[in-house]
């Protein structure tokens, strides 16, 4: 464990780094937002829409990981606020590129900007956690997706005067947050070390490569889910219910406002239920929830869509800390590898449902992204709870027999 990791727990710099999480994936949620603006001003196709969604879920898994491996050598925290300006000026170029090969230039910009503050964001927001680190780490998961729920919404609010030009304006949100959080680090990093936590730390344990890389393949299939939705959706809103794109990006903002919800709950449920439960049984609900928007109107959708949100991302902050924990002396790789190279293999399940929508409608394209799920369950219920799991951590139900 490095010298961050003996710090004592800072809830400051925790929610300084949840805070510029929300900001970079802010852009993030902002790219999939202007999707109806594209299509509706520049003509893309369903095709042309996935490969947009790719591009962005590619950047993202090439830079990840590299990112991750790099910090783990040197603890390379200057990359967090060097990736909001990164990403601030993606975002910024995306509504002045006007062919489409410049835009796709400008968007994977935008995610390598957002990928390097992932990995080391979530090294150092273990760093300042408490011993309640499920918890915590959903405190910094849930930044993100709050960031991506305020993303359609600022690009709603911004675009509807401004036009795609307006996309300069958004650049702004996390060049700001940039100096936060180079603010709040310098502060953190200059704290006097506390001595040996156990508590804190993460035992020093081989690296369980096998449970890892199934949890690797549950989080592309939970992340095709999550990237399908916010890609499909709101274009099923346009073109089977006749929405607004403004209109659509509030159904977005609606889903990712309870996903945030259920990132926090999930983690919090963990602590109390056990992580197995909440990898499994949220990915259940999904399946008929799913399904059944189709058959729905717009108002329909509403209470639906809340409760997607909340199982869809309760097994987010879980999924992270358990990546941390199969590797524990590689948690800049392990994060991303999780949090990128899933982005980008689910953004591949992502393309090859927008040539579905072409062939077969958006209502097949929801169908098969309601199936998705089952896959996921079935890779959840065979992982085993992490040899480097900090003491007290509930793996299965109180009630059940502890592995």
């Amino acid at each position: 464990m490095s010298a961050a990791g003996r710090r004592p727990a800072s809830r400051a710099t925790l929610l300084a780094l949840s805070l510029g999480h929300g900001c970079a994936d802010t852009c993030s949620g902002a790219l999939f937002a202007l999707l109806p603006f594209l299509v509706v001003e520049r003509h893309y196709s369903y095709a042309a829409a996935g490969v947009f969604a790719l591009t962005a879920s590619v950047a993202s898994a090439v830079f990840q990981p590299l990112v991750g491996a790099h910090g783990d050598r040197s603890e390379a925290h200057w990359l967090l606020p060097a990736g909001l300006l990164l990403t601030g000026l993606g975002i910024g170029a995306v509504g002045f590129a006007h062919s489409y090969t410049l835009t796709l230039v400008a968007v994977a910009v935008c995610m390598a900007g957002v990928a390097s503050y992932h990995p080391e964001g979530a090294r150092w927001a273990r760093h300042s956690a408490s011993d309640s680190v499920t918890s915590d780490m959903s405190v910094f998961s849930m930044g993100g997706v709050i960031g991506y729920a305020v993303g359609p919404l600022v690009v709603a609010a911004v675009l509807a005067p401004l036009g795609l030009p307006g996309t300069a304006v958004i650049a702004v949100i996390p060049m700001a947050a940039a100096v936060l959080v180079f603010v709040a680090l310098r502060r953190f990093r200059r704290q006097p070390a506390a001595g040996h936590d156990p508590s804190r730390q993460t035992p020093a344990t081989a690296s369980e490569w096998r449970p890892f890389i199934l949890l690797l393949a549950l989080f592309c299939l939970a992340s095709g889910v999550t990237t399908g939705l916010l890609t499909y959706l709101p274009l099923f809103l346009v073109q089977a219910r006749a929405a607004s794109p403004a209109a659509s990006n509030v159904m977005t903002s609606v889903l990712l406002a309870a996903a945030a919800a259920g990132t926090l709950l999930g983690g919090i449920a963990a602590q109390r239920l056990g992580r197995r439960f909440v990898l499994l049984v949220p990915q259940l609900v999904l399946v008929p929830a799913i399904a059944l928007l189709p058959s729905l109107g717009y108002a329909g959708m509403l209470p639906v869509v809340v409760l997607i949100g909340i199982a869809m991302n309760a097994n987010l902050s879980i999924a992270l800390v358990l990546a941390q924990e199969y590797l524990p002396a590689h948690m800049g790789l392990a994060t991303g590898l999780t949090i990128g190279l899933c982005s980008g293999l689910g953004g591949l399940i992502v393309a090859g449902l927008g040539l579905l929508g072409d062939a077969a409608g958006p209502s097949a394209v929801l169908y098969v992204i309601a199936a998705l799920p089952l896959a996921v369950a079935a890779l959840a219920s065979r992982l085993r709870r992490p040899a480097a799991a900090p003491p007290g951590t509930v793996w299965t139900r109180p009630a059940a027999a502890t592995r």
